[in-house]
């Protein structure tokens, strides 16, 4: 852990919840997810498990992370005790909260993909998957991040479009510091914003995604699969956190599902 992640930072998230740090794992959102299903009556809440390699690592709809030494991959287990329809907010809400916290360390401002996906220098660069298990009465969520701090053009040779990153480069001897303070401030954000889940985004919090929005104004379609279910030009989100695209006269609202946005 000391070759991973700074002392200070870890004795601060200790207060917070339960760190697990591990070399090497295939998912730490599986891991998380085995971990409910084998003790959820005896687990201290919330956990963290942070994996300085992935070798399984999952991205939303089924795809793959793919991995590289100069990025950050952890999930955050927390029990939740709210409403349940409060969840159709979770993860526009958590990418919302993310966003500033990125920011604020990269010193540069991080464009939003809806419903979830951060982007920076040009490209996607961190990504969020929110899974929910219910076991004995109990809702579980997993949040599981991973968030490209530096440029690597190994990830760019293995996948179909430009990874991002929040900054160009990271001298070896600050990557330590830079991971152990980003995961510190994500994680108690995280934590704090399923605490705090509110039911609608307010509407500071929609004028803050809008102008953020990496395809704001655009024309998109939505697409499931290969089928295309819309298109119209992007207006934004409502207090719900649905996608708004308008054609002609005509606004539709599309909620979070396997659907993705695409110029």
């Amino acid at each position: 852990m000391n070759d991973y992640l700074e002392t200070e930072c870890v004795e601060k998230i200790k207060k917070e919840c339960l760190l697990q740090v591990f070399d090497e794992i295939d998912s730490t959102n599986e891991y998380l997810k085995k971990l409910v299903r084998r003790e959820a009556i005896s687990l201290p809440l919330p956990v963290l498990v942070v994996a300085e390699r992935q070798t399984a690592g999952k991205g939303t709809k089924g795809r793959k992370w793919v991995d590289s030494p100069t990025s950050l991959k952890f999930s955050l287990l927390i029990s939740f005790a709210g409403e349940s329809k409060r969840l159709a907010l979770l993860s526009p809400y958590i990418a919302l909260k993310l966003r500033k916290v990125l920011s604020a360390a990269a010193k540069k401002e991080v464009k939003i993909k809806w419903p979830n996906d951060l982007y920076c220098l040009e490209g996607k660069t961190a990504g969020i998957l929110t899974e929910i298990i219910q076991k004995a009465g109990t809702l579980y969520l997993i949040i599981g991040v991973g968030i490209n701090l530096a440029s690597d053009p190994e990830v760019n040779r293995n996948i179909n479009s430009l990874a991002g990153s929040l900054f160009k480069r990271i001298d070896p001897g600050e990557l330590k510091r830079i991971r152990s303070l980003i995961l510190l401030c994500a994680s108690e954000e995280i934590i704090r914003t399923v605490k705090n889940l509110p039911e609608e985004l307010s509407a500071e919090e929609i004028k803050d995604w809008n102008q953020s929005d990496v395809y704001n104004g655009q024309r998109l379609r939505l697409i499931e699969g290969e089928r295309i279910v819309s298109e119209g030009q992007n207006v934004g989100i409502d207090k719900k956190g649905r996608i708004l695209l308008q054609d002609g006269n005509q606004t539709k609202a599309f909620c979070i599902g396997e659907a993705s946005l695409r110029p």
